[in-house]
C-alpha cells in the first residue's frame, strides 16, 4: 500500500508542475498528496511500534539485552530518511497553504472553498470575517471536514491543518529570534502574567 501511494503522490506532484492548473485543481492536488504523505507517516510509525512491541516481549531477560537494545533503536530510527523527507514535503506545502501563494481563497471563492474543504454549512454563517482566508480557514479555525468529529488535541486536525501545523513548528524552530512574536507584550496570549526567574538547577513547582 505505501508503494501505491508513493508512486500516486509522485503522479500527483509530476502534474502539479504543469503551470495550466486552476487553483482550484491545484488544492485539490495538495489535498491528496497531504493526505498519501500523512498516510506514508502513519506506516511508518506502525512499523517502528512493531519494534517496540518486540523489545516489549524481551524486556526482563538477561540473554536478551543485545536483541532487546537493537530493536529499540530500530523503533527510533526505522526509515528516518523517509520520514525526513515526507516532512519536508509537508512543510512546504503547509507554507503553500498558509501563504496562499495560488491565492486560492479569492480565486476559488468562500462558499466553492467551503465545499473544497468539506466545512459544515451549518458552520459557515458563524466564520468571523477575518478568518475566511485560506488559512483562517484550515488551521485557525481548524474547519476543515468539519461535518465530521475532530479532535482538539494539540497539533491535531484534518490533513491539511497538521500541514501547515508541522510548517509552522518549522519556522518557530528556524525563525530568527528577533521575527517570533513576543508572547508576553500587549495583546499577546500571556500578556500581564507574571514571569518568574528560575535559576540554573531549579524547577517550577
Amino acid at each position: 500500500m505505501t508503494l501505491i501511494r508513493l508512486k500516486v503522490a509522485e503522479k500527483l506532484a509530476k502534474i502539479a508542475r504543469k503551470s495550466n492548473h486552476s487553483p482550484k485543481t491545484m488544492l485539490i492536488m495538495t489535498q491528496r498528496m497531504v493526505r498519501i504523505s500523512l498516510d506514508r507517516l502513519s506506516d511508518i510509525r506502525a512499523e517502528r511500534r512493531v519494534f517496540r512491541r518486540e523489545a516489549a516481549a524481551l524486556l526482563g531477560y538477561p540473554h536478551t539485552q543485545r536483541q532487546y537494545d537493537e530493536l529499540l533503536e530500530k523503533s527510533r530510527t526505522h526509515r528516518d530518511d523517509d520520514i525526513r523527507d515526507i516532512k519536508q514535503g509537508l512543510i512546504g506545502m503547509g507554507y503553500h497553504l498558509i501563504k496562499d501563494t495560488d491565492n486560492s481563497y479569492d480565486a476559488i471563492g468562500f462558499y466553492s472553498l467551503c465545499d473544497l474543504l468539506s466545512i459544515n454549512p451549518i458552520h459557515r454563517p458563524a466564520i468571523p470575517n477575518d478568518e475566511r482566508g485560506l488559512a483562517g480557514l484550515i488551521y485557525v479555525a481548524r474547519l476543515e471536514n468539519s461535518a465530521s468529529r475532530q479532535s482538539d488535541g494539540w497539533g491535531e486536525g484534518g490533513p491539511l491543518f497538521e500541514a501547515c501545523f508541522m510548517a509552522m513548528m518549522d519556522w518557530i524552530k528556524t525563525a530568527p529570534e528577533s521575527d517570533l512574536p513576543d508572547l508576553f507584550g500587549p495583546d499577546s496570549p500571556f500578556a500581564g502574567a507574571q514571569i518568574v526567574p528560575v535559576k540554573p538547577g531549579e524547577t517550577l513547582q
